[in-house]
Order: structure tokens, then C-alpha cells, then sequence
């Protein structure tokens, strides 16, 4: 009896090491690119102090990470472009990460080196914040927009509180959630404007203007969110780190033709980030927009690129590598 049963095992092991092992080449390399990076270019202005009645215009900006070949940069190169997450509060374009029980995010900086070893351009910019009461968006059709009451309810608003109590900022206010309001349109703008500064400047960036990606976390996820679905900025993909939607109405913006999104929660994410995910990506394949997801197994809203995620289609891959894929599908040219 002993020996059969050992006979057994052996089999299944045997059988075991018989199949592909399932950590996969892709989740251990590097990207084969050196790269440069320059910091602090500025790439536009944006009106902040709009509550105090004298408005002024700040300068807006961004880090470059751009792929070496020889020393060079590299021309014609697809690009990424990455906002921030912070509850429109705070948050870092460079390598500042967040921590809460137990787990860290990666930080913009960080995926801009994976995406720029990788052959891509990255841009990693800052926005305007609540604390700086930018001024709203002129021109935005109010009947594109969400009913501004979300800002009141404390569905939407309980994660900006969290954040304002950790900053030591009293909570919302009427006045404080106008500025909430203003800020959510006024980001992006400035995502807006990032494309259009990468489209402008795309030789000197060694981007081809085709080929740009947006993509964020949290708020900079609902930002990109908002740019591609709800002001139609021109760029061919999308990526929704922990977003929801607030801000523009995407049933009413939200046409085919659009890009195509990737959309990310954790498995214990906060609740209105599961929930608007949902909404978006509902949304959109309703209007017949390419969208895809996938979740980060043990994970709340904060989760690390080398996290597995398990995608809608049952495929197993590291939160880089399912990046890497989809932004590969998307943002490949014609002749590669």
C-alpha cells in the first residue's frame, strides 16, 4: 500500500514538471532600454486661487523618461502618459509611493522606468490640486457633466475626507467641495494639455503622436478616465489604475471609436472604486468601446506592479506584464 501510494506521488510530480511552469519568463526580465530622464519641463499653465477672485496661472509639470539606443533617444517611439493619485489632495509625479495596511503602490516614476526600459516614452505629470481651488473649465457643455451633487455625497467625498484628516485639513465643506468640483475638471485639462504638448513637441520627445497612452491611479486614473471618455482627448489607449467616475456624465460623451481601456481594482479595494469601474467599463461596451479588466487577488487599493492579476478572461499575469500586453496590442505600429 505504502509503495503505491509513493508510486502516486511520484507520478504527480512527474506529471507536475511535465506542464510549462507557471512563472513566466516575462514576469522576471528587464527591459532591454537604457534611458534618460529629465525632470520639471514644464508643459503648460493652469488658473489656480479661482476662490479667492484673483486667479492667477501657474506652470504645470511633467517628467521625461525617454529609451536609449547608443546614448540617443529613440524617435518615433509609442508614448505613456501617467497621472498621479492622491484624492485630488496630494500625490507625486516622481517616486513618492503610499502605504496603508501593509501594502505600497508603485510609484508614477517607477512605472515610467518599467514603461521606458520597455521602449516607451513616459510622461509623468502633475495637475492641479483641491488645496490650490483651481479655477473650472471654461466651455464644458453642463449637459455632458454628472450632477454636481455627487461632490455632496458622502459616497463619493469619504476617501477625500480620509486623505484631509491625514493631511490635518478640516473636512469638506461647501466651499471646499466646490473646489473638489472645480479640481476633478480642472486635472483633466491638464492631462488635456499633456497630450497636446506630447502631440506638439513629439519630435524633440521622440514620440510618434499616434501612438499615446494615458493611464493613472485613483484620482489620476478617474482623470484619465475623463480626458479619453469624457473630453475625447486623442489618444489610441487607456489605463484605469483603482478610477471611478465622477465628473463627466461618459453616457452621454462616450462614443465607438473611443480607445480602448484596461481597468485594474484590488479584491478589497475601496467600495466606489469597485463600483465605478463597473459603471465605466459598462458604459463603455455599451457604446461600443473595446474594454477589458482585471483584479489584484489580496489586495486592497494600494497594490505594487509585480502584484498577480487575474484578468476577465481567466489569464494569470503579473500588474506589469498585463500593462506591457495591452499597451502592446494597442500602441504597436503598422509596420512592427
Amino acid at each position: 500500500m505504502m509503495l503505491r501510494a509513493w508510486a502516486g506521488i511520484a507520478g504527480a510530480f512527474a506529471l507536475l514538471l511535465s506542464y510549462p511552469s507557471a512563472a513566466k519568463a516575462e514576469d522576471f526580465a528587464d527591459g532591454s532600454y537604457a534611458f534618460s530622464v529629465q525632470t520639471d519641463v514644464t508643459y503648460g499653465q493652469g488658473l489656480v486661487g479661482a476662490s479667492g477672485g484673483d486667479p492667477r496661472a501657474r506652470d504645470l509639470k511633467l517628467d521625461v523618461y525617454q529609451p536609449l539606443a547608443d546614448g540617443k533617444p529613440l524617435a518615433d517611439r509609442p508614448a505613456v502618459i501617467l497621472a498621479f493619485g492622491g484624492a485630488f489632495l496630494r500625490g507625486s509625479k516622481g517616486t513618492a509611493r503610499f502605504e496603508e495596511n501593509g501594502a505600497s503602490d508603485s510609484a508614477m516614476g517607477e512605472y515610467c522606468r518599467t514603461f521606458a526600459a520597455e521602449g516607451y516614452v513616459c510622461l509623468s505629470i502633475e495637475y492641479r490640486l483641491m488645496v490650490e481651488a483651481p479655477a473650472m473649465p471654461a466651455g464644458l457643455d453642463p449637459a455632458t457633466l454628472l450632477p454636481k451633487a455627487m461632490a455632496w455625497d458622502p459616497a463619493t467625498t469619504a476617501r477625500v475626507d480620509v486623505v484631509r484628516g491625514r493631511m490635518g485639513l478640516p473636512p469638506l465643506d461647501d466651499a471646499t467641495r466646490e473646489h473638489l468640483w472645480s479640481t476633478i475638471f480642472a486635472a483633466s485639462e491638464d492631462l488635456a494639455s499633456a497630450v497636446s504638448f506630447a502631440r506638439a513637441n513629439s519630435d524633440e520627445l521622440g514620440i510618434d503622436p499616434e501612438r499615446i497612452a494615458v493611464g493613472g491611479f485613483s484620482a489620476g486614473a478617474i482623470t484619465a478616465i475623463n480626458a479619453a471618455y469624457g473630453m475625447g482627448v486623442p489618444v489610441k489607449a487607456m489605463f484605469s489604475l483603482s478610477g471611478s467616475t465622477i465628473g463627466f456624465d461618459l453616457r452621454q460623451t462616450a462614443r465607438a471609436g473611443m480607445p480602448p481601456g484596461l481597468f485594474i481594482v484590488g479584491q478589497n479595494d475601496l467600495e466606489g472604486m469597485i463600483i465605478g469601474t463597473r459603471a465605466v467599463a459598462g458604459t463603455l461596451s455599451a457604446a461600443g468601446i473595446q474594454s477589458e479588466s482585471a483584479w489584484i487577488p489580496g489586495f486592497g487599493h494600494f497594490y505594487p506592479m509585480g502584484a498577480v492579476s487575474l484578468g476577465d478572461d481567466l489569464s494569470k499575469h503579473t500588474l506589469k506584464a498585463r500593462l506591457l500586453e495591452f499597451l502592446g496590442r494597442h500602441l504597436t505600429a503598422a509596420d512592427e
